[in-house]
């Protein structure tokens, strides 16, 4: 198969700790306080001016909605026009959106305005989450990319635990100062990423112009287990959706509604995946990234079926916590063995097509997990468990050896040309 892998690049100076291990998390902690901060401050907008929650509730679904048909042609802009290029357009695009929104909610009718930009922060997200996938190896390289993807998930937490609260408190000012202060928060991450130096075009070989024409179909047919490993990826995404669905139903059920139970459950979830993202994570042997793979998300389904009894306030918010850390662990270890099998002139599009997955699955398990609480708490987080447990067995499954066995989540030897 010819392309050029992320694993090479002897010509290629990575740059230093701090560069890869401190500017990058930041400024992904800076975006992630944006976004939640503005879907908080839109959401209280709007219901100050409809008096209903159901308003921003449909902003939402038309927006993951917007976000995964744009997800589809991200990657390939982003393979095309290099990764760093798209982050910092995209973070820029996104401070616009935002500056935008600032100005419209002074009209007497702002709802509308104020629905488009929501929708235009969505639209550039989608090129900003592929751009972040591609640019991380490049400035990683293999040693350190593992170390990376535990902190940039971690800030991706933390930004959105900081941001939601945030986006509420901002409401007290007037909206045009609150939109202001999540637009400069892009557009510090935007001058962040753009201190970052551009090494999308080295390493590339006189090959790069043929090689920018080969498509992801061509590599998942050359490599097997990629598809299978895509998928896989999608499981700590739909965790964290599954479980963010069941929470507040959960603490009313068995702790009547407490507003402080509901916080500190709610702040449980990310706190468990910062604490992953503690770990001193490095890249892996295909062997031992099956091993911890499997355990993660061993942890992941035992935490589900714990929660499906009552096990007190201590016991659950114990549990949530496993639930993010095993979901952070998880998604670091799939998501950094995706990143080294993937040539680099696809990374774009692999990057789409994962989220692009993830979105396609999340929607109907969440549906089914909706539509079971009905018959309760228990019952959805038994629905949760057999979720996880179904993505445990197919890991299982595949990766014996006369099946896929370790190119579940690895390429063959000789599989990307360095």
């Amino acid at each position: 198969m010819s392309g050029t892998s992320v694993r090479a690049g002897a010509d290629r100076t990575l740059p230093g700790p701090r560069t890869v291990l401190v500017k990058v998390p930041t400024a992904v902690l800076f975006v992630n306080i944006a976004l939640a901060g503005n879907n908080a401050l839109v959401a209280a907008v709007l219901y100050r001016l409809t008096g209903s929650a159901s308003n921003f509730a449909l902003v939402l679904v038309s927006n993951f909605a917007i976000a995964a048909v744009v997800q589809l042609v991200a990657g390939y802009v982003v393979d095309r026009l290099g990764a760093r290029r798209l982050a910092v357009l995209s973070e820029a695009a996104a401070c616009a959106a935002i500056a935008l929104e600032a100005a419209v909610s002074r009209l007497d009718s702002p709802a509308v305005p104020l629905i488009c930009g929501a929708a235009l922060v969505s639209v550039v997200q989608a090129f900003y989450r592929a751009a972040m996938f591609t640019l991380a190896p490049q400035l990683a390289g293999k040693e350190r990319l593992a170390a990376l993807n535990a902190k940039i998930n971690a800030a991706f937490q933390a930004g959105t635990l900081l941001g939601t609260p945030a986006g509420t408190l901002l409401l007290y000012l007037e909206p045009v100062w609150g939109f202001c202060v999540l637009a400069v928060s892009f557009g510090a991450a935007a001058l962040i990423l753009g201190t970052l130096p551009d090494l999308s075009a080295r390493g590339t070989g006189g090959g790069a112009a043929a090689r920018a024409r080969t498509g992801v179909l061509r590599e998942l047919r050359a490599q097997r287990g990629l598809i299978t490993h895509i998928l896989l990826c999608s499981g700590d995404y739909v965790a964290v959706y599954l479980f963010t669905l069941v929470i507040v139903p959960l603490v009313d059920d068995r702790f009547g509604g407490s507003t402080l139970t509901l916080a500190v459950v709610n702040s449980a979830l990310p706190a468990g995946v910062m604490l992953s993202g503690l770990l001193p994570w490095r890249s892996q042997s295909p062997e031992r990234t099956l091993r911890l793979v499997v355990l993660s998300m061993t942890v992941l389904l035992g935490a589900f079926l714990l929660l499906i009894r009552d096990v007190g306030v201590v016991g659950t918010v114990g549990c949530v916590v496993a639930v993010g850390f095993a979901a952070g662990s998880s998604q670091t270890l799939l998501m950094t063995a995706l990143q080294l099998r993937s040539p680099a002139h696809v990374l774009g599009r692999v990057a789409s097509l994962r989220l692009f997955v993830a979105s396609g699955l999340a929607a109907p398990t969440l549906a089914g997990a909706s539509y079971l609480l009905k018959d309760g708490v228990g019952t959805a987080l038994a629905f949760c468990a057999g979720v996880e447990a179904l993505y445990l067995t197919v890991l299982l499954v595949l990766s014996r050896r006369r099946l896929l066995g370790h190119r579940t989540l690895a390429a063959a030897p000789g599989g990307t040309a360095d």
